[in-house]
């Protein structure tokens, strides 16, 4: 086949899907007639007015005070020093400790106020 006629074939081919999507007919369905909507389209003047809108906040942090903040932290993460393992502790020590932690544990739930 020469250049041509490809072409040429290819046009035709091209503007038969072109008139097959045009003659594809779409049903115009109008939604304010459906009872679901209708209830919502009658009641559409309903919205807020600008004016009634609040005020953006005022006292919010600058970039750079964010910036300070999360360094502070990073810095404060990174001073952190990993805790002995307890090997040292006797199985006693550990008991007294986890009733300590315990009795931590249950002064702060009886302090909620549920």
């Amino acid at each position: 086949m020469t250049f041509k006629r490809v072409r040429n074939l290819s046009i035709i081919i091209a503007s038969g899907f072109l008139t097959g999507c045009v003659s594809v007919k779409i049903p115009n369905f109008d939604f304010i007639k459906f009872t679901e909507f209708k209830q919502d389209a009658e009641n559409v003047g309903d919205y807020p007015k600008v004016e009634d809108a609040q005020n953006a906040p005022e006292n919010l942090r600058t970039d750079e005070q964010w910036d300070g903040a999360a360094n502070r932290i990073m810095s404060k993460r990174d001073a952190l020093k990993v805790p002995n393992s307890g090997d040292d502790k006797t199985g006693a020590d550990i008991e007294k400790e986890l009733e300590k932690v315990g009795a931590q544990v249950d002064a702060y739930k009886d302090d909620d106020p549920q």
